[in-house]
């Protein structure tokens, strides 16, 4: 019995060394503000998790700023967006987690996040998902939150 455990605790450990993560989300609700250029604009973060060997040498994921920006931007060209800034990017190199451990392998943490303004076909499709009802920005925006706030001590 210990011998099936060992290799598929090992199989488990490589596929967790050998891959990276990557999440995605979009800012598309702004009650009807507009940017500086008097168009409607989103937000675009992604933060990709990765592996460097010996702190410095990328073996996984996908974690510099100038790849990161080169594939957001590729996508919001793909949907037709325009006028891409830049707002934020970080990079956090984790070489001090768990020494000497992380001395060895790395994990890297990259988040970059851009305004950019929409294609009309992108901003028609979210307003078309918020005129079915599918806004989350919309919910719980009139429900009743008093019991999240305390009521305030009484004057003395």
């Amino acid at each position: 019995m210990a011998r099936i455990r060992v290799p598929a605790l090992a199989a488990v450990a490589a596929l967790a060394l050998t891959s990276a993560c990557s999440f995605h989300s979009v800012a598309t609700h702004w009650n009807e503000r507009v940017g500086p250029n008097g168009q409607p604009v989103y937000v675009r973060t992604v933060t990709n998790i990765g592996i460097n060997l010996a702190v410095i040498l990328p073996v996984l994921g996908n974690t510099t700023i100038d790849t990161m920006i080169g594939e957001m931007t590729r996508e919001i060209a793909e949907r037709g967006g325009d006028r891409v800034r830049v707002i934020q990017t970080t990079s956090e190199n984790y070489w001090h987690g768990f020494p000497p451990f992380t001395w060895i392998v790395t994990p890297v943490i990259t988040d970059v996040s851009v305004e950019y303004e929409p294609s009309q076909a992108e901003f028609d499709e979210v307003a078309a998902a918020a005129d079915e009802g599918h806004e989350p920005a919309e919910e719980g925006r009139d429900a009743d939150h008093g019991e999240a706030v305390p009521d305030p001590p009484p004057k003395r």
